[in-house]
């Protein structure tokens, strides 16, 4: 009984590529496009272009959180005496610059 010749090149599924070959052939892969009008929308670029409403939502929350921690440690650390002579004479009372947090945590 004779062998096969052994072959040059190696079969592809034998071929043991290193994570940057992986990579490298995943970037260089150009991917597809099908520009042809009839397989999208008219208003598929108008979908793709700028940010998505989560994005907008997320940023304009992360502000107010950052303003809204700003006024109440200013509210809760600055002393009635300097309040008055800035003018702001309706404030709520300093008891519930503990209070609730404390009530937050304790229902939690």
């Amino acid at each position: 009984m004779e062998w096969p010749p052994p072959s040059t090149s190696p079969s592809p599924s034998l071929v043991v590529r290193s994570p940057r070959q992986t990579v490298s052939l995943i970037r260089n892969r150009r991917p597809h496009r099908d520009w042809a009008p009839s397989s999208r929308s008219p208003s598929f670029a108008a979908r793709d272009h700028g940010p998505k409403p989560s994005e907008v939502y997320g940023f304009v929350g992360s502000i107010t959180t950052v303003i809204a921690t700003a006024v109440y440690l200013a509210w809760a650390y600055t002393p009635e005496p300097v309040l008055q002579s800035l003018g702001i004479t309706y404030y709520p009372s300093k008891y519930w610059a503990l209070a609730v947090p404390s009530f937050v945590v304790v229902t939690v």
